[in-house]
């Protein structure tokens, strides 16, 4: 079997589905110049863009990508490196982590600290729900976020409880 690289493998899936770079980058939402790179060898996909791309032409990802070395290495060194929302969401938790840690060394009570946040908190919500690329913020939860996530909504439910 002929091995090929992602960007002839992607042309070759474009031209059988009779799409246009632009119609493409359309459906990815992407620019026409991101599948102009990718088709000759410039740059290459994401994960996440491979994907959608296996899933649009009706395509087997290993189909797409045997063969390819460098969309490979590629791909072992985006799994090594954190994503911008995983980068976020760890420093966030530790944020908060050390602020709580200050609070209580400090001997504040948490009535004084619910009073002057609890406005902002809803104002946090909105935004973040706002701002977020829920494709790729799903796409980097796994089950240790989901857990910490978790257990900071039940320890801030009960300490507001008890306050």
């Amino acid at each position: 079997m002929l091995q090929m690289k992602i960007g002839e493998q992607l042309q070759k899936q474009r031209k059988l589905h009779n799409m246009s770079q632009n119609d493409l980058a359309d459906k990815l939402k992407l620019s026409r110049q991101s599948i102009s790179k990718w088709e000759n060898g410039t740059t290459l996909p994401s994960f996440a863009n491979v994907i959608a791309i296996s899933e649009l032409f009706d395509v087997s990802l290993d189909e797409l990508i045997k063969g390819d070395e460098a969309l490979m290495n590629k791909f072992q060194d985006d799994k090594i490196r954190f994503s911008k929302t995983e980068t976020i969401f760890t420093v966030g938790t530790i944020l908060v982590f050390a602020i709580l840690a200050f609070i209580y060394s400090n001997g504040i009570s948490m009535a004084s600290i619910d009073d002057l946040m609890s406005g902002w908190w809803f104002i946090i919500f909105i935004f973040f729900c706002c701002n977020v690329k829920w494709k790729t913020f799903n796409q980097s939860l796994n089950k240790k976020a989901v857990f910490f996530g978790i257990l900071l909504v039940v320890f801030y439910l009960s300490s507001s409880h008890n306050a």
